[in-house]
């Protein structure tokens, strides 16, 4: 068994799962780490002392004294020029260690993690296209091709900020990555990453408290909920918000939604698969993977 952490760019998630890939615990936070960073500088304080309030219940919920733990940290952690101090300081408070790992490695984690997850649920994973929409970067797989790219749902509202300026401005930050996924002519897309199993979520009338992975895993979107999903979160009033979708989440995901609609728009005509394993049960798998080869 294993514990193993991700700590993103908007998220800090970890889980205890089983050598047979079954997660037996789980938990995660809201940190904001890329809330307000800007390449080569410090992150935030309170983003660093959101981390370390998540760290230290994750410390305590988890039996690190009884099982080996994976940690990784991705794009926040690479724009920020502390992060190693940052994370020297938590290895010395909690005893807990973190890699800062690059992007075609987290796509790499990220792939495996989405076929495990459809291997189990009996889905085809040939010709797979992975999306993983991010806090700070956005990962895509296929077919062993393996990119990263730099834009994110709180890196998107750092840069534009109003709901009106991200719109406009959503085709041109997603343009790479639209050409990636075109040129894959896959026809067999999945989302993984918070803002579509929030959709998922709220489709099947969940709140942010009960949200249940294994009611996500392997349901489908369409094109239109992208603008579905905008305009009931923009509906709500902040407490509604909160509770639906999480603490400061609601500008994040209606941000996302136009840049799943501009990186998406070619194929207005398909459903996308979600699920909700991502880099957190990678880093897990590897690690049992390894650990069995050497056995």
């Amino acid at each position: 068994m294993v514990i193993g952490i991700d700590l993103g760019s908007n998220t800090i998630r970890a889980a205890l799962m089983s050598d047979d890939y079954m997660i037996l615990k789980s938990m995660e936070f809201i940190v904001g780490s890329a809330r307000g960073l800007k390449e080569g500088k410090k992150l935030n304080a309170l983003a660093k002392e959101r981390i370390c309030k998540a760290l230290e219940t994750i410390k305590n919920e988890f039996e690190f004294n009884n099982f080996a733990h994976v940690g990784v940290a991705t794009e926040a952690f690479r724009m920020a020029s502390d992060s190693v101090e940052f994370f020297s300081q938590i290895k010395t408070k909690f005893g807990i260690n973190f890699k800062i790992i690059d992007g075609k490695s987290e796509a790499k984690f990220i792939e495996l993690a989405v076929k495990t997850r459809l291997e189990k649920l009996r889905f085809s994973t040939m010709d797979l296209l992975i999306i993983d929409l991010g806090g700070a970067s956005t990962e895509v797989a296929f077919n062993g091709h393996y990119e990263s790219f730099k834009f994110g749902i709180v890196r998107f509202h750092n840069e534009f900020l109003t709901y009106e300026n991200m719109q406009n401005h959503a085709d041109e930050v997603v343009k790479d990555a639209k050409e990636f996924i075109i040129n894959s002519n896959s026809k067999n897309i999945v989302l993984t990453s918070g803002v579509p199993t929030t959709m998922v979520a709220l489709n099947l009338g969940l709140d942010y408290a009960s949200y249940n992975p294994n009611l996500v895993n392997g349901q489908k979107i369409k094109f239109s909920d992208f603008d579905k999903t905008a305009k009931e979160i923009l509906a709500l009033d902040d407490e509604e918000a909160s509770k639906k979708v999480g603490e400061n989440r609601a500008v994040y995901i209606v941000g996302a939604t136009f840049l799943l609609k501009s990186l998406l728009k070619d194929f207005k005509e398909h459903e996308f698969v979600v699920v909700d394993d991502g880099l957190r049960e990678g880093i897990m798998i590897d690690y049992i993977n390894k650990t069995k080869e050497r056995k």
